[in-house]
């Protein structure tokens, strides 16, 4: 890729397809072990017809099940092998059960509502700064990689945020504001920034392959996973 004698680098950057958080009692699963639904993988399919053509040299996930299921169905027939990555790695929250039990969905709702404040943690978790380094370091260790020139990264809601968040040069108080539908899509170019390193261009966040316009998509992230327990 160049544009006027540069050459970039790209990261199609990918939340995962929709999940099911909840059990048919309204009790959460285990969030490391969640597969897609159906209507996820439908979804993923969709971005996946839109990236059918676009060159891709190197697969990396967080290694749960569901960025492996979507990278699996993203990278279908190229031959590239699957990489995995635990500093991508969701952002953990505390046990739903210690929550007051009338508060849970509005703690849901509002799951970033510290991510501005020191030591503000995510559902009583982890603290969001301490995250947002974590990620960081991981995406700066693949962008040090000389090793592929159009990379696929899928990961999590949290962890799109945090490096959306780096990319802008914004702090984790940012995270609040950056939604990640599920099975989005984001684009971030790389150029070199005349050091050694590489400079960010931010070319597209949240791309919903499967609603372009968001004509059916109007709830938050969290308020998804609010509506989804409700459904069970």
């Amino acid at each position: 890729m160049r544009g006027q004698g540069t050459v970039r680098r790209r990261v199609h950057l990918v939340r995962h397809g929709e999940v099911a958080y909840f059990d048919r009692s309204g009790q959460p699963h285990n969030p490391r072990d969640v597969p897609l639904t159906p209507a996820g993988m439908k979804q993923v399919e969709a971005l996946a017809h839109h990236l059918a053509a676009v060159p891709i040299d190197r697969a990396v996930c967080s290694g749960l099940p569901r960025t492996r299921e979507t990278a699996g169905i993203l990278i279908a027939g190229r031959g590239l092998p699957l990489e995995e990555d635990e500093g991508f790695r969701e952002i953990r929250g505390g046990r739903l059960r210690d929550l007051p039990a009338d508060a849970i969905e509005e703690r849901l709702a509002h799951a970033y509502a510290a991510c501005g404040e020191e030591g503000g943690r995510f559902l009583g978790g982890d603290v969001f700064a301490v995250f947002a380094r974590r990620v960081s370091a991981a995406f700066h260790r693949l962008v040090a990689a000389p090793d592929w020139r159009s990379l696929l990264l899928v990961a999590h809601d949290g962890v799109n945020r945090a490096i959306l968040c780096d990319a802008l040069g914004c702090g984790p108080a940012a995270l609040a504001t950056l939604e990640q539908d599920y099975a989005c899509l984001n684009i971030i170019d790389l150029e070199p920034d005349g050091s050694g390193g590489w400079r960010p261009l931010v070319r597209i966040v949240n791309m919903t392959a499967y609603d372009p316009v968001k004509e059916r998509l109007h709830a938050t992230s969290m308020e998804q996973v609010v509506h989804s327990r409700r459904r069970v």
